[in-house]
């Protein structure tokens, strides 16, 4: 009996309600919605059509690999030391494509095998959007699924790595169209230091393709459906605006999130360096949350919160910032204090029960980032 393998071609409207629900659920990181936009933008204008199918209906052979931009924030005089290497490798609007196909291309010819599709490692507004951007422009369909459930810093953070898939080789390719090859490394986190390096030399990004493997092995290491799920909570956002409902009560019945506070923004600050954004929300309640106060701490994503000095929300489990003007969700790579002042909801959204086991916790916890504290999941907190 021959099986008949099922793709949606994905509408503008689609894509875009992505973006909503995946910045929403990339906890301030995952890269920015302007970033996924224009890549959207783009395919449309050129007719490249974007094809969605669920991991189920792909063959255990097929070979994927996870496409990705790694990087974050380096010192202006990083950035500045490197400057003039844009003028002398001057590749015009096709810069991001060339780089793209690049890390990908390096890497298959390295393993010397083709790649099915391309999956993100995380989701997020831009690198969710960019392995399915990579598989439009080369009629490849894209996998219902990514290696994270949210957005997050690392490399080494990610579900691959509990499931015991190696990170490398891998390629690297910079703004400069640099490639740089890594046969292997002792762990996802050398690898990791190693790619962070390569990224801040190059003026804080570059693009990589790494843990080339076969879907059997992926099936081990994913999020099935998060693309549908990022989909459904935009969606449901754009058609509650449009209809004039709630458009609270929409996301929540979409997402399954749990509204964690309300209130102002009074602080928010943000460092560069070592190829990452770090920094701190401090929110002061409004409403039933009058007189208490939320700290949320960031690397790149939102990662352990403190209400009222008390821990709250804990990573793996997400911390969502909403701006209430426009219902939208807000990032942690803004290079001005635009959050100040700013009404916010937060919500906590649970996090992909693989990240609950042991393999899983083992390397996200708060206690990965040197903050000394028990995980207690996100449903048995104080809220």
């Amino acid at each position: 009996m021959i099986s008949l393998i099922i793709m949606k071609t994905l509408t503008k409207n689609d894509m875009m309600d992505y973006v909503t629900g995946a910045v929403i659920m990339g906890c301030g990181g995952g890269g920015g919605a302007a970033w996924g936009t224009r890549m959207i933008d783009e395919a449309f204008e050129k007719g490249w059509e974007f094809k969605l199918m669920d991991i189920a209906q792909v063959d255990d052979s097929k070979m994927l690999c996870i496409l990705a931009g790694v990087g974050g924030g380096v010192p202006q005089e990083v950035r500045d030391k490197v400057a003039h290497y844009h003028e002398k490798v001057n590749l015009g609007p096709d810069a991001r494509l060339i780089r793209l196909q690049k890390s990908a291309k390096e890497l298959a010819e390295y393993i010397g095998k083709e790649f099915y599709s391309y999956i993100a490692s995380e989701t997020g507004g831009g690198n969710g959007v960019l392995p399915m951007y990579l598989n439009a422009v080369e009629g490849k369909p894209s996998v219902d699924a990514d290696c994270c459930g949210r957005a997050k810093p690392e490399m080494g953070i990610s579900l691959t790595n509990a499931a015991g898939i190696p990170v490398t080789p891998l390629s690297m390719v910079t703004p400069f169209i640099e490639t740089v090859i890594l046969k292997d490394s002792v762990d996802d986190y050398r690898a990791e230091d190693i790619t962070r390096h390569v990224a801040v030399a190059s003026g804080g990004s570059v693009t990589v393709a790494r843990c080339p493997a076969s879907m059997k092995e992926y099936r081990k290491g994913v999020v099935p459906g998060q693309v549908s799920r990022c989909m459904k909570i935009g969606r449901a956002i754009r058609e509650a605006k449009e209809k004039g409902k709630d458009v609270k009560a929409e996301f929540v019945k979409a997402s399954d999130a749990i509204q964690v506070f309300q209130g102002k923004v009074t602080s928010f600050s943000m460092e560069g360096k070592g190829g990452f954004n770090w920094g701190d929300w401090i929110i002061e309640g409004s409403g039933k949350y009058s007189g208490h106060k939320l700290r949320i701490w960031y690397k790149n994503e939102n990662l352990v919160s403190w209400l009222d000095d008390e821990p709250y929300i804990l990573c793996p489990d997400l911390v969502t910032v909403i701006d209430e003007d426009g219902f939208e969700g807000t990032s942690n790579f803004a290079r001005d204090k635009t959050h100040e002042g700013k009404n916010v909801i937060v919500y906590g959204i649970k996090a992909h029960e693989n990240w609950k086991k042991p393999e899983g916790l083992e390397i996200f916890t708060p206690k990965h980032f040197g903050i000394d504290l028990e995980y207690v999941p996100f449903e048995k907190a104080r809220i």
